[in-house]
């Protein structure tokens, strides 16, 4: 105890850092469930095809597409309050009795309508509670004083801890599986209700004095602003583009090889790219006071490119696992700096509706037209001109970046104390 109350306050409270570690941790523990694992057991023990899963995804992203916004707007209404993520905190504790008592016993029946309602719950949850979540922890970040990556942090760790545990629950109690979206939900409840605190004193850096509170109005004049609409198309040509083509990397990784050796190289690189990035959430603070979040933009947007270039241009499967790495790199400038730039440029009484409507919705959308796209391209052109077609895109959207991203009012903004 002694060397905690050495450490610089908020790091060294409870309440008012680690709390949120373990929120994130628990939290997030849903994305490996269904990200990595729930296919395999939808279609073993749900009577699931394959075409449902598919559908079943589909209706995750248009219940985010749906709730992300809305989501937003009360995120801005309550601010400090949390009765947002609250709510989303009894939902995943929610999400083991609703498999057992509402999926489970439709076997062998309508599995669209399974599809389809599962879909549209877990989106709920999901789709529409990250970006609740993040947005609320990115505030209190400048309302307590810490650094937001080392909390976001999180993600990177249960990204190593989750598909041990899925796995071991697979093998072991694979009809109580989703049973363990019940455990992880209740330590975030758990999190929520009890510990996660924030510093009375210091609210004042959440609100925006020169601009009126949030309205309709105001949204919309925000999303027909110069700044907003370089925002988007900016995010439009670039992250979808890298996210869309790690849904192929393994399939491509997996042609250098006539056997399975692949697959495991692949996965040691992919182990690589996580530990890549806990570190880089680390050291990423230091990196964004320096160049601030609209450069931290820039780069990732550059490194994005030269990963598709390097993937299009690859002869043997050393290069691929490098461009795989690099990925490890962009990763923590995308969980920081879109934020960061919103809360510097836009109306801060906006700021998570700003969020929805620009990482969360426009994102999905682009990815729900151009995914389809691009796989069929895989097909008819193949890996290596795909690849090359979207870094020189990725890049001449850097460019763009380069040249028409505004810089905020305060590139790196910082909570300063109220007196009490």
């Amino acid at each position: 105890m002694g060397v905690l109350k050495n450490i610089k306050s908020p790091y060294n409270s409870f309440n008012k850092f680690w709390s949120y570690i373990i929120s994130e941790m628990s939290y997030n523990f849903m994305w490996p469930v269904m990200g990595t694992f729930s296919s395999l057991w939808l279609v073993k023990y749900a009577g699931f095809s394959h075409a449902n899963v598919g559908l079943s995804f589909s209706m995750m992203s248009l219940m985010g597409l749906i709730s992300a916004p809305i989501f937003g707007y009360i995120g801005d209404k309550i601010l400090e309050k949390k009765y947002l993520i609250q709510f989303i905190a009894v939902l995943s504790v929610l999400m083991g009795p609703f498999m057992e008592l509402f999926i489970l016993p439709m076997r062998g029946g309508n599995t669209y309508a399974m599809s389809i309602i599962m879909g549209l719950v877990f989106g709920l949850v999901m789709n529409g509670g990250t970006g609740a979540i993040e947005t609320y922890e990115q505030r209190i970040s400048f309302v307590n004083g810490f650094e937001y990556s080392w909390v976001r942090s999180g993600v990177t760790i249960i990204g190593f801890i989750g598909p041990l545990i899925c796995g071991y629950l697979l093998l072991t109690v694979p009809r109580q599986f989703f049973w363990s979206l019940s455990v992880s939900g209740l330590i975030f409840l758990i999190m929520v209700v009890f510990f996660v605190k924030h510093d009375e004193s210091n609210l004042g850096v959440l609100q925006d004095e020169e601009h009126e509170k949030i309205n309709f109005h105001g949204i919309l004049k925000s999303m027909f602003s110069k700044a907003f609409i370089v925002f988007v198309v900016f995010l439009l040509g670039t992250v979808p583009l890298s996210q869309i083509a790690d849904q192929q990397v393994s399939n491509y990784f997996q042609t250098f090889f006539n056997n399975n050796q692949g697959v495991m190289l692949f996965s040691y690189s992919t182990t690589l790219q996580q530990i890549l990035a806990f570190i880089g959430m680390l050291v990423i603070p230091a990196v964004i006071k320096k160049i601030g979040y609209r450069n931290g933009l820039v780069i990732m947007a550059f490194i994005m490119a030269i990963r598709l270039l390097l993937f299009s241009f690859a002869t043997n499967w050393v290069v691929v696992a490098f461009a795989q790495l690099l990925g490890g790199l962009y990763t923590p400038l995308w969980f920081i700096c879109p934020m960061g730039y919103i809360f510097s440029v836009f109306n801060k009484n906006e700021f998570a509706t700003i969020q929805s409507l620009s990482t969360v919705s426009a994102v999905q959308i682009s990815q729900t037209i151009f995914s389809g796209v691009i796989g069929s391209s895989y097909d008819k052109l193949g890996f290596h001109s795909t690849y090359l077609i979207l870094g020189i895109i990725c890049g001449c959207f850097a460019l763009f970046a380069a040249i028409f991203l505004v810089r905020g009012h305060n590139s790196n903004p910082t909570p300063v104390k109220q007196a009490a």
